[in-house]
């Protein structure tokens, strides 16, 4: 009778990467729809001009960022759809102060940023939400995202 070595760690170590990514993915997409927080907040209100989806337009990466009442999430992807960044958690709102603290994330830099508040000044005109700060590690960015309409 013949044997088969099972050789699955090997054969299934691609596919288990992007199992781990895709799950990740999900549940990154599943953690903006649903706010992940119960508790009540502040910016909770139909006054928050920050809910809703947005697409980066200030530089040439895709990125598309969701906001919730208590959550963010963004996600950077290439031209074959591939999500090459992302990072998602609480944020809050006060005044003309945004802040946000990653929670989960997936970059060669996350855990630098991961846990720590990342503060920004923050204004919308009509469709278009701008917001500049420094990052926790010493970063300044300057960023215009664009509102995605309903089609």
């Amino acid at each position: 009778m013949a044997t088969t070595k099972a050789t699955f760690p090997k054969a299934l170590a691609g596919g288990a990467q992007a199992t781990r990514c895709l799950t990740l993915i999900i549940a990154l997409a599943v953690t903006a729809a649903t706010g992940w927080s119960a508790e009540p907040n502040a910016h909770a209100n139909s006054e928050n001009k920050l809910i809703g989806t947005w697409k980066m337009v200030s530089i040439g990466i895709t990125t598309v960022k969701h906001v919730t009442p208590t959550q963010f999430m963004w996600a950077s992807y290439d031209n074959n759809g591939k999500v090459t960044r992302a990072a998602g958690g609480p944020y809050t709102l006060k005044g003309e102060v945004y802040e946000e603290t990653p929670e989960y994330g997936l970059s060669n830099d996350f855990e630098v940023l991961k846990g720590k508040p990342q503060t920004f000044k923050w204004k919308v005109e009509g469709n278009k939400w701008y917001h500049h700060g420094t990052l926790s590690n010493g970063i300044t960015i300057e960023e215009v995202w664009e509102r995605v309409e309903n089609k």
